[in-house]
């Protein structure tokens, strides 16, 4: 592929990049505003508070196969735009609501389908500007655009609505902060985002090499025959959530913790009873966002480490390695619950070096494991497919696992994320054993 393509393919990377953390910064709004949430509209029935993160999930399953029929038929920008698109509507939807929660929901379920289109437009165009064996490193960048927009959201959610409105429970601000930034990551993506000339031509020649008629578009159907992909995807489904068990609930975690403790020390400092509580509740939400965001902060530096150890060991044999040892760290999650309170900081950093890997090595998967070029909007669609699953079950299974606000259970996690870990270790190594098709374009 000529170099001045790759060039102008770093400048589109980093264009995806910054619309990708938009996205997914929205997709975390709810975490660190949970336990407001929670009693707002739930009662402080945590399993029911749940849905607000997992909702966003059906747009993902229901939208991500579409997506990539559509990105094949009109291209990834467009696709892309309108995702986006969906994401600013759902926003102003939910920042816009009062005592209706369904409006609430219904935003999330808009802002879901900007969630599942760029992450299979954003791979799309990747492999479309980078070849196989120099898409390691752009994937394993790309892989960013997770770590640093939950980090985002987990970090500067309070601050923002204790800035623009005083009040750190003011979670309709933080809606609006982040609408803003959707629109503008709306702009980025129109302004620098399009398909690759050269792509078009490399379909062409695809096509000729393989005896076919040039003047038909071949069909990217034959993607969905390739089970190995989907057998990776469910493996992927079930580490991720052992990771989105530990991860969306600690921001409730930490400020359940961290409330009794705060309200005693205002108490020590002669604050009157409610000044003391709403002192706590607004310093243990400051805390929470901090501290969960200490396991995204994490992973960011492996995220790169891991983008140069997929370009440096490019074989199949290589990454199917990797994927295992992935799934073996990922046993981590289940005692995230059960470590001494005071060195839960540490632990999340553990957590999150896992985490940096791990979806690292998940996005770079793809390009090896489907046949074709054309294919590859299948094959994100399948992962995005069932990381919706993941997003739309984890929340609030653990919620409803852990039990009501005023009497929580968090020991009932770790059963919960070790079975996810195995069956997810198992599907990745049957899918490790097994031997990949030959590449279209190796076989040329």
């Amino acid at each position: 592929m000529d170099k001045d393509i790759r060039r102008k393919g770093w400048i589109v990377l980093c264009a995806l990049l910054f619309a990708g953390i938009i996205v997914i910064m929205n997709q975390f709004k709810v975490p660190t505003f949970m336990g407001g949430l929670a009693l707002e509209f739930f009662d402080g029935d945590m399993g029911a508070t749940g849905w607000l993160m997992s909702i966003i999930a059906l747009a993902g399953i229901v939208t991500a196969f579409p997506a990539a029929f559509l990105i094949n038929r009109f291209g990834p920008r467009p696709v892309g735009l309108v995702g986006i698109g969906f994401m600013v509507v759902g926003c102003t939807l939910g920042a816009l609501t009062g005592s209706d929660v369904a409006q609430l929901l219904a935003g999330r379920v808009l802002e879901g389908i900007g969630v599942a289109t760029m992450g299979t437009v954003a791979t799309t165009v990747i492999s479309m500007y980078f070849p196989r064996e120099k898409a390691g490193l752009p994937m394993g960048l790309w892989n960013l655009w997770y770590v640093t927009g939950a980090s985002l959201a987990y970090t500067i959610g309070v601050p923002v609505a204790l800035a623009l409105t005083g009040d750190a429970h003011n979670w309709h601000a933080w809606w609006w902060f982040a609408d803003v930034l959707a629109l503008l990551a709306f702009v980025v993506f129109a302004l620098v985002v399009q398909k690759p000339r050269v792509a078009r031509d490399q379909e062409r020649a695809a096509r000729r090499r393989a005896g076919e008629d040039v003047g038909h578009r071949p069909s990217i159907v034959e993607g969905l025959k390739v089970w190995r992909m989907w057998l990776f995807g469910l493996g992927f489904c079930l580490v991720l959530g052992a990771s989105l068990c530990v991860f969306t609930w600690v921001p409730t975690y930490v400020q359940l913790h961290e409330v009794p403790l705060l309200v005693a020390e205002g108490a020590a400092r002669g604050m009157a009873p409610e000044a003391a509580l709403g002192w706590a509740a607004e310093q243990a939400g400051i805390t929470s966002g901090w501290m969960s965001s200490i396991g995204f902060l994490a992973a960011i530096p492996v995220s790169v480490a891991t983008g140069f150890l997929l370009k440096r060991f490019s074989t199949i044999k290589a990454r199917n390695t990797m994927a295992v040892i992935a799934a073996c760290l990922a046993l981590l999650y289940v005692f995230a619950f059960m470590v001494p309170y005071e060195y839960l900081p540490w632990y999340l950093v553990l957590l999150g070096l896992e985490s940096g890997y791990t979806s690292g090595v998940i996005w770079a998967m793809v390009p090896i494991t489907m046949p074709k070029r054309i294919t590859m909007p299948i094959g994100m669609a399948v992962i995005i497919f069932f990381q919706g699953i993941s997003n739309l079950l984890c929340t609030p299974v653990v919620g409803y696992v852990v039990g009501n606000l005023a009497d929580p259970h968090w020991e009932n996690v770790a059963p919960l994320v070790l079975g996810c870990v195995l069956a997810g270790m198992a599907c990745w190594l049957v899918y490790g054993v097994t031997k990949a098709p030959p590449f279209e374009e190796d076989a040329a």
